[in-house]
């Protein structure tokens, strides 16, 4: 009979997981009501509240605390530390047949890390499965999925890898190489030969363009200052949902997948805004939009001017150096993410996580590294109905924590 697979929402710690006694006075947030989770503390009032619950406070109520003081952000006190690490929980994944008690302080590495029974995912095939089955799935049952690259449409294996596929962008390489040689075919007579000219081209007057701007622009980089996020916004007309469902394009009608590239942004201002609700038929969180002509219209703003390659001319970033959300209106609609691009603005080797949502719990979790030129991530992450993006907070430098979307791939 096979273990029943079951995800218990991590995003708060319900009283009823905590093993024994425990004072739930102290130890308690006054928004959620739950166990509290990476807990920060009011300066002027002295009471805790779980970082996400106060931070989503504030989005709506900005320096006001919920007991009607002037909210001012501290450490927790050593006494609550202390109360919270006496605490033992029980593994969210108990209904799967974890008995562990773990201490508060490793819980969460355990959950994401350590547990057996934890729920993950096959990178080749995507299918879901326990973290103890994997292993044996991947060694005798695994089908991997066929995928198509995004950039040369060439069809392949996702067990193999793309490393093992020249794409259009190499082949270029290789053909030269190759029409040089006596007794070959001249390069101007292949087939792709005008494709991969144009390819090769467009990739390399993006690039250029990119570096000249740059050095002659000496200005110190910043974000723009990003408004105040606002709250969802009431769904758009019929005729609105679908102009801004025109601007995402099929690009592979094996797998669904369509392409938002930002392009074709309804209403949308010269110098940037928030992306609307109701855009591409998703809700977007505190995510913004920039053309290439502001950018290169402000000296200030140079930090973009990579993420305008492929002929793009708008991308997505972060206000604020917060994390972002994209989410349908509807939860019982699913999407898939099968990748996307993105960078940092001003940090190399700048840590970004990834989490997926299903029904509000949480359904998987990646880590990647951005730097300053724009990167595609392969996700393949299916039936899921929110992805938020986290960026990691870097305290030794002024600067936002700012990061770019030039595209995403999602399976519709």
């Amino acid at each position: 009979m096979a273990i029943r697979k079951t995800i218990v929402r991590t995003e708060s710690l319900s009283t009823d997981r905590v093993h024994g006694y425990f004072d739930d006075d102290i130890v308690t947030c006054p928004i959620c009501t739950n166990i509290l989770s990476k807990p920060v503390t009011c300066k002027t009032c002295e009471n805790s509240f779980c970082l996400k619950c106060i931070r989503l406070w504030l989005n709506e109520k900005p320096n006001s605390c919920p007991f009607n003081c002037h909210f001012q952000e501290r450490k927790p006190p050593p006494i609550l530390i202390k109360l919270l690490s006496k605490l033992k929980l029980n593994c969210q994944y108990n209904l799967n047949g974890c008995t562990i008690l773990i201490p508060y302080e490793a819980l969460e590495k355990h959950e994401l890390h350590e547990c057996l029974l934890r729920l993950t995912q096959c990178s080749n095939c995507s299918k879901e499965m326990l973290y103890n089955e994997l292993e044996d799935h991947q060694s005798n049952d695994c089908l991997p999925k066929q995928l198509t690259c995004l950039i040369c449409d060439t069809m392949y294996y996702q067990k193999e890898g793309h490393e093992y596929i020249d794409c259009l962008q190499k082949q270029v390489q290789i053909m030269d190489a190759a029409s040089r040689s006596p007794g070959k075919k001249p390069l101007s007579q292949h087939p792709f030969a005008k494709r991969l000219r144009l390819l090769h081209a467009r990739e390399q007057t993006n690039e250029n363009y990119a570096q000249r701007i740059q050095s002659q622009n000496d200005t110190q980089d910043f974000t723009p200052s990003a408004p105040m996020y606002q709250p969802p916004s009431p769904q758009p007309s019929h005729s609105e949902s679908m102009a801004a469902a025109a601007s995402v394009r099929p690009s592979n009608e094996t797998l669904r997948i369509s392409t938002i590239n930002f392009s074709k942004i309804p209403n949308a201002k010269k110098e940037g805004d928030h992306i609307p609700n109701g855009y591409a038929a998703f809700n977007w969180e505190n995510i913004y939009y920039m053309f290439e002509e502001h950018v290169r219209n402000k000296g200030q703003l140079k930090g973009f001017l990579n993420a305008y390659t492929n002929s793009r001319t708008c991308v997505a970033y972060n206000g604020r150096g917060n994390a972002m959300s994209i989410f349908l209106p509807n939860s019982r609609h699913t999407f898939g993410l099968h990748s996307f691009e993105a960078m940092s603005v001003y940090h190399d080797n700048f840590k970004l996580t990834i989490t997926s949502y299903r029904s509000n719990d949480i359904f998987s979790v990646k880590n990647i590294i951005l730097t300053k030129k724009p990167t595609l991530f392969e996700i393949n992450w299916e039936q899921i109905d929110k992805i938020t993006l986290t960026p990691a907070k870097i305290d030794e430098t002024h600067k936002p924590e700012t990061f770019i979307l030039t595209c995403l791939n999602l399976v519709l």
